[in-house]
């Protein structure tokens, strides 16, 4: 799934690839050797900018743009 054209960071395209495979957050701040509140902090910065509330949002937004471009 990509997050092409929300303008997400670098680090926010990282995070938001291991949460769509349905990593926590304690598994994504291992991954990537930054704190859970970063993590935390990332996420919702990912959700304002793809306008979800939720990780399960996230996931049905992105799988949609992949189907309807």
């Amino acid at each position: 799934m990509s997050a092409i054209g929300y303008g997400l960071s670098t680090r926010e395209q990282e995070v938001v690839e291991l949460a769509v495979r349905g990593a926590s957050t304690k598994q994504i701040s291992r991954a990537l050797y930054i704190s859970e509140y970063t993590v935390k902090d990332h996420l919702s910065n990912i959700f304002g900018k793809v306008g979800v509330r939720g990780r399960r949002a996230l996931v049905k937004q992105l799988y949609l743009d992949t189907i309807f471009p």
